[in-house]
């Protein structure tokens, strides 16, 4: 007893530590004065990889306050870059601008010129008050609140390209106004002679991450990267090496920040807040502390063991510990063998599957399980009146489908599906069903997924999503230029004498178990295999400001629609017709028979 009094007691000392004033720019707050901050300005080189169009070089100054090591940006500077993380080279995006304005002493306006959306920094209180918030983050072609589309102009380009919108669409805005009161992190915002500076890393968590951008500062240089491509890898070049206690005692409160507002799943952990869960177990020593290693093991201990929900995890190590691979399958099995196998932990849940399904593909590298999230098999097969289509993730790849698509080397979701429909329709077809196996799928491509809906559903797509956080919902109701002939008409969708079906497993995961859900029900759809694996919510990936690269699920949660009501979709979807044995799924001809033999 008196051992643990102990161990409770410096566990509660830390946190009051944490959560009560500290020195230098993260503990400081209250009224703003030129002589209450010493900010010493200096440039560093900046590289930016935001679309295909390569690495782009500039400088960039930061700022940092009172001697301490946390990196501030000047808003008038830092803004125009936030803006150019909203350009997309799918849908030729632009970038997003902004008014700065200072519409009383203190406070720093800063509007979206494209839809009047704003966000509001109080530097006196440490507060951010925004005005439209999903308005405020969204990409300026995206007019839906919640949405996880983006529609561009029809019959030219990308996959957002090939969606056009119909009227039965519906959408609802949340919240008009959402406050994060910062001073309870101890985040600070400083206004000096009429400029707003504020931390970095912190503006980053706030705009960049919604739109799949990852920012750090290596002490070196900065490096702002699309979250699909390397140049984020270039921070593991710079020096390693503790943080100082103000830096470490920053990069745990940004993490609370982070995690209290933005982990769409704390209901469903009943977690109301990060801070006294971290009290709760054994991980707040690690993430306050200053060892930039022990805070990624904490964090990979949080998002696999504590939160365990498939989508969450830590994806990078911390630059400031030196560069290790979190997903290697040997760090995997090191994992495994700390915490026990993770009934979500998608390293293992897909094995059975895979396992299986290669005993049957032996001659196919992409199908071999050694090969887990490396490579993605896109199969298609006909086994007399049936075509199989195989695919473990959804993905668009290319820029511009009406020039640049494939389709005699399908090489994405896409390309398959297109192939598929255009062999399925052939004259004298022998065709009479279609089968997409999404038994090891574990998503991807939310757009992808909505292409392979609007094949099964007549050249349509249905996409419900709610924003926990702002109460935002939209039903997005969208037609697919399937075939790729530039129209959207009957012909992209299979026709009515074809039956359909989909073949999930608890490998079935995110986007893997939003087909399934929204197909469940659906007219001449019919789900074969075991219940999928869930995933309700969209994932967002941050950097922590020690420059770990973690993802979580988003307060943005697909949903299904039951009596004029949303529910989500996180325990997965249960088949039409099990299949119990793997042999079954995987031996075609055995596959075949079944559904013959369906009543």
């Amino acid at each position: 007893m008196k051992k643990r009094f102990i161990a409770g007691f410096v566990v509660l000392s830390m946190m009051m530590s944490l959560m009560t004033g500290c020195g230098g720019a993260a503990g400081a707050a209250g009224g703003q004065s030129a002589d209450k901050y010493a900010l010493e300005a200096r440039t560093y080189p900046m590289r930016t990889e935001l679309d295909r169009t390569g690495v782009k070089e500039r400088e960039i100054t930061l700022f940092f306050v009172n001697g301490g090591d946390i990196p501030y940006v000047a808003l008038t500077e830092y803004m125009p870059l936030v803006g150019e993380t909203y350009k997309d080279d799918d849908i030729s995006c632009p970038a997003a601008e902004y008014e700065i304005t200072h519409p009383v002493k203190g406070h720093t306006m800063i509007t979206r010129t494209d839809n009047g959306s704003s966000m509001d920094i109080d530097a006196d209180k440490d507060t951010i008050d925004f005005l439209g918030m999903d308005a405020f983050v969204a990409t300026p072609t995206n007019n839906a609140p919640a949405a996880i589309l983006s529609l561009g102009e029809s019959g030219v380009g990308g996959i957002s390209n090939l969606f056009e919108d119909d009227t039965s669409s519906y959408y609802r805005s949340g919240e008009t106004l959402i406050t994060y009161d910062m001073s309870e992190y101890l985040i600070d915002f400083i206004e000096v002679d009429g400029e707003c500076y504020a931390p970095m890393q912190t503006i980053n968590d706030l705009l960049i991450s919604w739109n799949s951008k990852l920012g750090v500062f290596t002490g070196e240089e900065v490096l702002l990267s699309s979250a699909s491509r390397n140049l984020i890898d270039e921070m593991y070049n710079a020096p390693t090496g503790n943080m100082s206690e103000e830096f470490a005692r920053f990069n745990y409160n940004e993490l609370r920040f982070v995690l209290d507002h933005y982990y769409g799943l704390k209901e469903q952990h009943n977690i109301q807040n990060f801070g006294d869960f971290f009290g709760q177990t054994d991980l707040i020593t690690d993430l306050a502390g200053t060892d930039p290693r022990k805070f990624d093991a904490a964090l990979r201990r949080l998002t696999t063991k504590y939160l365990d929900d498939g989508h969450s995890g830590l994806l990078k190590f911390s630059f400031m510990g030196g560069k290790t691979d979190p997903n290697s399958m040997e760090e995997v099995l090191a994992l495994a063998n700390d915490i026990g196998t993770s009934t979500s932990d998608l390293a293992f849940s897909s094995l059975p599957a895979r396992d299986a399904r290669f005993k049957y593909y032996p001659d196919r590298p992409d199908m071999n399980p050694d090969l887990i999230a490396t490579k993605t098999p896109w199969v298609y097969e006909e086994v007399g009146d049936t075509a199989i289509l195989t695919f473990d993730t959804f993905a668009a790849n290319k820029v511009d489908y009406y020039k640049e698509a494939d389709l005699s080397n399908p090489q994405d979701t896409i390309e398959l599906i297109a192939y598929a429909d255009s062999q399925i329709k052939r004259e004298d077809s022998p065709i009479r069903n279609v089968v997409l196996d999404l038994s090891v799928n574990v998503g991807g491509a939310a757009d992808a997924a909505a292409f392979a809906i609007a094949w099964f559903q007549a050249g349509a797509a249905r996409i419900t999503v709610r924003d926990k956080m702002t109460g935002a919902e939209s039903i997005c109701s969208y037609s697919a230029d399937v075939n790729l002939d530039g129209e959207f008409d009957p012909d992209d969708g299979l026709p009515d004498y074809v039956s359909k079906y989909l073949l999930i497993t608890p490998s079935s995961f995110s986007c893997g178990n939003l087909v399934p859900a929204f197909l469940k029900g659906a007219n001449n759809v019919t789900l074969l295999g075991k219940t999928s694996g869930g995933g309700t919510c969209t994932v967002m990936a941050f950097t922590s400001a020690s420059g770990a690269v973690y993802a979580i699920s988003s307060p943005l949660q697909i949903s299904m629609i039951r009596n004029g009501s949303m529910y989500d979709i996180d325990k997965g979807v249960d088949p039409d017709f099990t299949i119990s044995k793997y042999d079954t799924m995987y031996d075609r001809e055995k596959l075949v028979d079944f559904i013959h033999n369906l009543p």
